[in-house]
């Protein structure tokens, strides 16, 4: 099923430092109960990993290492971002027009005041609410010519999963371990899950 989990909203810091997350809304509803929290936490983290290493004034979509999902980033030259995660079905187009518009509409209403934000926030705004209800079913969304022709100015890098985006010498397990955005338990649950897909592999 075609469908968008979650989009964030950033304000880039550059390279190898730490993205503030402004704003968020997400749909886990097609996660158990029981699952949702580790979900909401990989999430997070891939979100915030693949904001930190967008260039300024670039686009990336990358699997982000949890189930079959994509993060598709838009980092600004000013620095405001967004990150969509998706399933792997949903049209890259339509996740950066979604991103681009939360993006412009952000800017329009904040004015200058998200460069000086500080720590992350937990807001859900109610337009970015309805962009992410609106944007679940992309085919009804007409795609409009002057934001996809904005959107196409941007560089774009396709990457298969979120370790080709890291520096030469940075290991997605260190930074697993390192971040705040994963609590132990979910850590454990990556290291287990790892062992677990090295086994299949032997096979």
């Amino acid at each position: 099923m075609v469908k968008i989990v979650c989009i964030a909203v950033f304000r880039h810091e550059g390279k190898s430092k730490r993205a503030v997350k402004l704003a968020e809304v997400e749909d886990l509803s097609g996660f158990s109960f029981f699952s949702r929290g580790k979900a909401r936490e990989f999430i997070t983290f891939g979100c915030r990993t693949t904001c930190e290493r967008t260039p300024l004034g670039e686009r990336v979509s990358v699997g982000c290492g949890y189930k079959d999902f994509v993060a598709h980033s838009m980092v600004r030259s000013d620095g405001l971002s967004g990150v969509a995660v998706t399933d792997e079905e949903y049209p890259k187009d339509m996740a950066y027009q979604v991103l681009y518009l939360i993006l412009r509409d952000v800017n329009a209403k904040l004015k200058d005041k998200w460069k000086k934000v500080k720590q992350d926030s937990k807001v859900s705004p109610p337009f970015m609410v309805k962009y992410l209800k609106d944007y679940q079913e992309p085919t009804k969304m007409d795609k409009q010519g002057k934001v996809l022709k904005e959107i196409g100015e941007l560089k774009l890098a396709l990457k298969d999963n979120l370790q080709l985006l890291l520096d030469r010498g940075e290991n997605l397990d260190d930074l697993v371990y390192k971040t705040e955005d994963l609590s132990e338990l979910a850590k454990d649950f990556y290291t287990q899950s790892k062992k677990h897909n090295q086994c299949c592999k032997s096979w």
